[in-house]
């Protein structure tokens, strides 16, 4: 009886999913507990595809480039987030919903007005509060379970910059891919799925902020806060403008300014 009665849809005029079709909408609601599953397989199909990769270049190249070998990981981690790509596309398409979580490219200059100030939250706010977060929980031996870490282990995101992997391969995954894939994820999905249950927009925001930093984990705790804060701003950027495209916008700057400008602003001050 109850998925016969119009659900309250609670998305703004201006939203991309507020014209979806009243067929669809109980539909949508019901998906959001398989939400979880989304950022689970990304890690199968990473961890998959990295396997396959590796072994067949060893096999055919004896594995002895170092350079090489990051070569091929970055573009087996591409390869497992464009399929995770093709897989929402094609599951989304049942909801009638693949032009909301996919709406990427920006409409106007206020979308990218908006990626530049989340851009700017988390160069300046939020990366102080990652900073602060991690000297009063990390850095002190009787904070954590394993002792404390120095400044060298909280993060490996110069290892990861300066891995010698192909640029080509390098942009494509961190700048291109990842960004896409997960905002369409987190931003595109997610959000509006828990704004559709009846999750007030704050909390969506938060929730869905801390899913998307905690698949960030293996990048050291300085990302994984880091990008919680890159998250809150780029939740907020996605129900301002109704759209995932500043999103996008802003996580694909945030990557280029970690990846090319972080290693180089460490090297100066370490200089």
């Amino acid at each position: 009886m109850t998925d016969t009665v119009s659900p309250r849809w609670p998305f703004q005029p201006h939203d991309a999913f507020a014209p979806l079709l009243e067929q669809h909408r109980i539909p949508v609601i019901h998906t959001l507990p398989g939400v979880i599953v989304w950022p689970v397989l990304l890690f199968v199909l990473a961890f998959c595809f990295q396997f396959v990769a590796v072994a067949v270049w060893s096999l055919f190249t004896g594995g002895s480039d170092p350079q090489q070998f990051m070569t091929v990981v970055f573009s087996a981690s591409s390869a497992a987030y464009l399929t995770l790509g093709i897989l929402m596309w094609v599951r989304f398409s049942r909801y009638g919903a693949v032009g909301p979580a996919f709406s990427i490219l920006p409409k106007n200059f206020w979308e990218v007005l908006a990626a530049f100030v989340a851009l700017v939250f988390v160069v300046t706010i939020g990366g102080r509060l990652s900073v602060l977060f991690h000297d009063f929980a990390m850095l002190d031996p009787t904070l954590t379970i394993a002792g404390g870490a120095n400044a060298n282990e909280v993060s490996n995101i110069d290892e990861f910059a300066g891995s010698g992997a192909a640029m080509w391969a390098l942009v494509l995954l961190t700048i291109v891919l990842a960004p896409i894939i997960e905002e369409v994820l987190f931003r595109g999905w997610m959000l509006p799925m828990m704004m559709a249950r009846g999750v007030p927009t704050v909390f969506a925001i938060i929730i869905s902020s801390l899913g998307f930093g905690l698949i960030h984990t293996s990048q050291g705790l300085l990302v994984m806060t880091t990008t919680f804060f890159l998250g809150l701003a780029l939740g907020t950027a996605r129900v301002v403008t109704g759209r995932v495209a500043a999103p996008v916008l802003g996580h694909m700057a945030n990557n280029a300014w970690a990846v090319f400008m972080v290693p180089y602003l460490i090297e100066m001050q370490a200089g």
